[in-house]
């Protein structure tokens, strides 16, 4: 490989989110769930009864010192977000919290696919996970939870 070819030209956070948006609606949308890939308005959140949608959220190196071969380790987090719009409050955050964990299961799914493409190195972390995202009615239940992963960058 010469100086100016690389492993993975749009990166690995790029690519990382491709493969995990590619499975959600692969899994999601013939059950009828509408599928986002970093929604940039609010209004993107509007139409649909149900609604999972996929976010970068960060991209940081690993300052431990631990940088073998010259392949740096980093931690990439995303949000997962699910949206259900039942019939009554009580039917919403219940279809929420379904979609929300059928979400994670096909993330972690897609994840273990990509532990040699892009040299991911941990297995999914959940972080917080939150049940209303600020200054904006979704009409329904709502699930918003950010995940990591390491990974090394092979650039």
């Amino acid at each position: 490989m010469s100086l100016l070819e690389d492993a993975l030209p749009v990166g690995a956070p790029f690519a990382i989110g491709a493969v995990l948006y590619a499975a959600l609606q692969a899994a999601l949308e013939p059950q009828g769930v509408k599928t986002l890939n970093n929604p940039v308005r609010a209004s993107s959140l509007k139409d649909g009864a149900r609604i999972v949608f996929y976010e970068d959220v960060s991209d940081r190196p690993d300052r431990s010192g631990d940088q073998p071969g010259g392949q740096p380790k980093r931690t990439f987090s995303f949000n997962l977000c699910a949206i259900n719009r039942a019939e009554g409050a009580e039917a919403a955050r219940r279809g929420s919290h379904e979609d929300y964990r059928a979400a994670k299961r096909v993330v972690r799914d897609a994840l273990k696919g990509l532990r040699q493409a892009v040299m991911v190195t941990s297995v999914l972390r959940e972080g917080d996970v939150t049940y209303r995202i600020e200054n904006i009615d979704v009409g329904g239940g709502l699930i918003l939870g950010t995940f990591s992963v390491d990974y090394r960058d092979p650039s």
